[in-house]
């Protein structure tokens, strides 16, 4: 069962919250956290406590770097803090920016490789209520917990919580055998639902209604752990944004990885003829030196992303495809959303650094470029020419903007539409019609833009991540919310509604949400006209 929405929306103020304490026990210690007041918000809850920097494995340096992770040491009987977010795991500083305008307190972090925290979001410690666990997105190189601040979205009757995984090669390096099989972040993200079952009935959380969210490779992570033997009895349902297990970046070839990591070691001069001399190696370099040699590597979305999960016959026996065809997966009840205009912000940067193609996409594109953009993609992921020059054939006539067929603007927005189809909404069409076969699938597109607070150009329309601030509230914190109007603070609510209800009920509208029934039908249909 499928069923479709598109989101259009079009409510109001918020007041500074007023801050206290507040202390829980945890089967590792006690931990101090705050106490966060909002008596404007219109939601059934009116504060909420949140613990940040919550340790959910051991600092994975020394002999645990590139290894699977340990569950962290007590603390008891001491009273650990928990008032500020742990550190961010390694990855390429040039996205600070990034951080910093989504969080206030992400003018004060520190890199490192001890970054295996989570914070949670509850609004009563002491009642029995559903879960939602975040995994954020990033290409499995970038991300942090800091920007998904989850108070607003805690108000709605949910505890929440937003994990950190290792990234880049502490995360993702393989060798493809035992010295380095790969995927600790994904292991990482394991623990982290571990730590969940095991602990958030102190936090007021129910173990037994967990739901699993994520956006882009968070979206595509979620998507395995459904796939994944490991994962299987740590979670009850799942919503998957902007990213599935079928999309062509959820894993990596085993041979891909391995050749990022040989790369890797020869810049960071260790021998690549033995692995385990190497794995050994790349242990004994500094943390920086391994962050710094990374980022020589081929640049982030030229040819693909650098370093992602690989079936290692442990998290991920089989690729994604093989155990979706045969029905190896977790039958639980899921949530598809994607923006409109998926593929507007990587139009330019594969243009030009992927393939090459001078021309700039601010003006349009022109019909030349059009017809070499697709057949270099065409090639790229193709490596029969003929079977390549078949397909370029076909995208050609199917992506031209018949009868306007050399107008710049308009073959600007069918490759939007080209890359949007290929890298997203094809692959969540297909998982949702493998997965409702089993159980219910909801899905729906994305497609308001904030007239105040985009910073995309107009002819982007919705782009990738657009959508994710909106889940928690994002519009309507004190910190954040005059670089918001109405319309986006109303769309935030509402999205926030059919979250809260889909972890509580399995449903998202129980009840309608601002009028909106989202009904379940019987078979797939198209998305409604943008």
């Amino acid at each position: 069962m499928i069923s479709t929405l598109l989101i259009r929306f079009s409510i109001f103020c918020v007041f500074v919250p007023l801050v206290t304490s507040v202390t829980v026990s945890t089967k590792y210690g006690d931990i101090e956290g705050l106490v966060a007041s909002y008596p404007n918000v219109p939601t059934s809850f009116k504060s909420i406590s949140k613990f940040l920097g919550v340790p959910f494995a051991a600092p994975p340096i020394g002999e645990l770097r590139l290894k699977p992770p340990k569950p962290p040491k007590e603390w008891k009987p001491k009273v650990r803090p928990a008032k500020k977010h742990g550190n961010i795991c390694f990855q390429c500083k040039r996205f600070e920016i990034f951080f910093k305008r989504y969080a206030a307190s992400a003018y004060n972090f520190t890199y490192s490789e001890d970054c295996l925290y989570l914070d949670v979001y509850t609004p009563n410690v002491s009642l029995s209520l559903p879960v939602l666990v975040y995994i954020h997105g990033g290409a499995y190189e970038l991300g942090t917990s800091i920007t998904f601040t989850s108070d607003i979205l805690a108000l709605h009757g949910v505890v929440v919580v937003v994990i950190q995984y290792r990234l880049g090669p502490f995360g993702f390096l393989t060798t493809g055998d035992s010295a380095a099989p790969g995927n600790f972040g994904m292991l990482d993200q394991v623990e982290a639902l571990k730590w969940v079952k095991e602990n958030i009935e102190y936090f007021g959380g129910d173990p037994s209604k967990v739901t699993i969210f994520g956006q882009s490779a968070g979206g595509s992570s979620v998507g395995l752990h459904m796939l994944s033997p490991l994962s299987k009895d740590l979670f009850h349902q799942a919503i998957a944004q902007s990213g599935v297990d079928l999309n062509p970046f959820a894993i990596k070839p085993v041979s891909s990885g391995f050749s990022f990591a040989k790369e890797l070691a020869q810049k960071l001069n260790c021998v690549t003829s033995d692995h385990e001399a190497m794995v050994a190696c790349i242990r004994e370099k500094k943390d920086v030196d391994i962050q710094k040699a990374t980022e020589s590597l081929r640049h982030l979305f030229t040819d693909d992303f650098r370093w992602g999960p690989v079936v290692d016959n442990n998290f991920l026996r089989d690729t994604p495809r093989n155990l979706r065809m045969i029905g190896k997966f977790k039958k639980v009840k899921l949530m598809i959303g994607f923006t409109s205009q998926e593929g507007s912000d990587l139009l330019g940067s594969m243009m030009s650094s992927s393939f090459g193609l001078a021309e700039s996409v601010e003006n349009g594109v022109s019909p030349s470029v059009f017809k070499d953009f697709i057949r270099k993609l065409a090639h790229a992921r193709n490596s029969e020419k003929e079977n390549a020059d078949l397909i370029a054939d076909a995208l050609e006539f199917m992506y031209t903007p018949w009868p306007d067929n050399s107008d710049k603007y308009a073959l600007r927005a069918q490759l939007v539409d080209l890359l949007g189809d290929y890298i997203f909404f094809a692959p969540s069409h297909e998982v949702a019609d493998i997965h409702s076969q089993y159980a219910p699938v909801y899905m729906y597109e994305f497609a308001h833009r904030s007239v105040k607070a985009s910073i995309y150009p107009e002819w982007m329309g919705v782009p990738h991540f657009e959508n994710a601030l909106y889940d928690f509230g994002l519009p309507l914190l004190p910190t954040l919310s005059s670089n918001y109007d109405a319309a986006d603070r109303n769309v935030s609510l509402f999205i926030m509604a059919v979250y809260a209800n889909f972890a509580k009920t399995g449903d998202p509208t129980p009840q309608p949400v601002s009028g909106v029934t989202w009904e379940v039908q019987l078979e797939s249909q198209s998305l409604p006209a943008s």
